[in-house]
């Protein structure tokens, strides 16, 4: 199973958010160690995530170590023209959000991952399930008991 990480998703977890699902997240991260799931990010989150954690006051070999920690469960995708002319060309109101989506179905997941669904929410973003990090636990916790 193929889940898109949304950038908010990858900062609630470093950062323990409390306006996010950080623990949710924990549980995702999880599975992806015991390789249960795979986790992908776009090149342009894994930029901002850098940027934030080190303006959080995480600097240097700290900053290095945590972010080959997170590499080594998290791919990133890959990302071409075309993705972004796709982005450009949709019907998204905010351009970050249709690259990211436009990268999540590039890349063949199963699940975009946001703690912000309300700007991934329309009836013609079908092609890919926009889920938080606490429904697709739930999803998953739940499946596993029936």
């Amino acid at each position: 199973m193929r889940l898109f990480l949304d950038t908010n998703v990858i900062l609630d977890h470093a950062l323990v958010r409390s306006t996010g699902q950080p623990y949710e997240v924990k549980q995702l991260i999880s599975w992806a160690y015991e390789n249960r799931i795979n986790l992908i990010v776009s090149a342009g989150s894994f930029y901002t995530f850098a940027y934030v954690l080190e303006k959080s006051g995480i600097v240097k070999d700290d900053l290095k170590a945590i972010l080959k920690k997170y590499l080594s469960i998290i791919d990133i995708a890959n990302t071409s023209k075309e993705t972004f002319l796709n982005g450009l060309d949709s019907t998204f109101s905010d351009l970050e959000d249709s690259f990211q989506y436009v990268t999540a179905l590039q890349e063949q997941c199963d699940y975009l991952v946001t703690s912000n669904l309300r700007d991934f929410n329309s009836s013609k973003r079908d092609k890919i399930i926009v889920i938080s990090p606490a429904e697709f636990c739930d999803k998953v916790i739940r499946n596993k008991k029936a």
